[in-house]
């Protein structure tokens, strides 16, 4: 890959983060609460958990788009306090600007920030290649299917060079076979850029096969209930998906996980019953 990136050696790190958000009518919901990790550079972590466990506000939080009741979170040792180029987000729905072809999407960024315009063109070219879209970048986002639209957001993100990428369940409204081919390029991309990446996700095997570090957040309050350092990642880049997720080191860790969780939501039942 051509493409150079920048300096992306900036460990994140989370002290004590709690989220309290304060009902109308009074009382409250303890989102999140002592939450504290560092995560070192170009680690990819994956957070699963049952839903309610505050998976989606600590990525927020992370991104900036929330500031949290109590702790802090610091990237490279610089407080967050909110939005900011060293971190990109991507959504489960592309979130991608339908008028705009595939190009001037992948180059919003750079154009926003005044970049050199044949700079952010090879880039643009470059990032069509990194991601499979060679030869659909004047096409229109609406042309693409689901796939090839989060394909078209990781490049947009990428565009930007940020220390981190933010997944929020990025791949969750794929169908299987695409969902799997495009955990093999997100597994690619985390390998040739050496971001950060931090990606949320309810799937228990995909968060196992992308995480080489991984929570289990326990709800109520929302917490890291379990920290796995997992192998998967690293050899998933050089064995094939479906050989390695039928390997016996693949499945007993994920029905360990998957009997973890499965207790967390028959405690949160029998509290609700209760």
């Amino acid at each position: 890959m051509d493409q150079v990136w920048g300096n992306w050696m900036k460990d994140l790190s989370v002290n004590a983060v709690g989220m309290r958000y304060e009902l109308p009518r009074g009382g409250f919901v303890q989102a999140l609460e002592d939450v504290s990790f560092d995560l070192e550079a170009g680690r990819l972590l994956t957070l699963l958990g049952p839903s309610g466990c505050g998976k989606t506000t600590l990525l927020n939080i992370l991104a900036g788009f929330l500031a949290p009741t109590a702790g802090s979170v610091e990237l490279g040792g610089d407080a967050i306090t909110g939005p900011g180029q060293d971190r990109g987000m991507v959504f489960q729905q592309g979130a991608l600007f339908e008028w705009l072809s595939v190009a001037k999407n992948i180059s919003f960024g750079p154009r926003m920030n005044r970049a050199n315009r044949s700079e952010t063109s090879a880039k643009v070219d470059e990032l069509l290649r990194t991601v499979g879209l060679q030869g659909f970048g004047d096409k229109a986002v609406y042309e693409l299917s689901g796939g090839m639209q989060q394909r078209v957001a990781l490049a947009r993100c990428l565009a930007n060079d940020p220390d981190v990428i933010l997944m929020d369940e990025p791949l969750g409204a794929l169908d299987a076979l695409t969902r799997e081919k495009m955990q093999g390029l997100i597994l690619e991309l985390w390998k040739e850029t050496g971001k950060t990446i931090v990606l949320v996700t309810h799937s228990v095997e995909e968060a196992l096969f992308l995480g080489d570090r991984m929570f289990v957040m326990a709800p109520r309050p929302g917490r890291i209930d379990r920290d796995y350092t997992l192998p998967f990642a690293e050899v998933g880049l050089t064995v094939e998906p479906r050989e390695l997720k039928a390997s016996p080191e693949f499945i007993e860790k994920r029905e360990e996980v998957l009997s973890l969780i499965w207790e967390m939501e028959e405690q949160i039942m029998g509290h609700e019953g209760g």
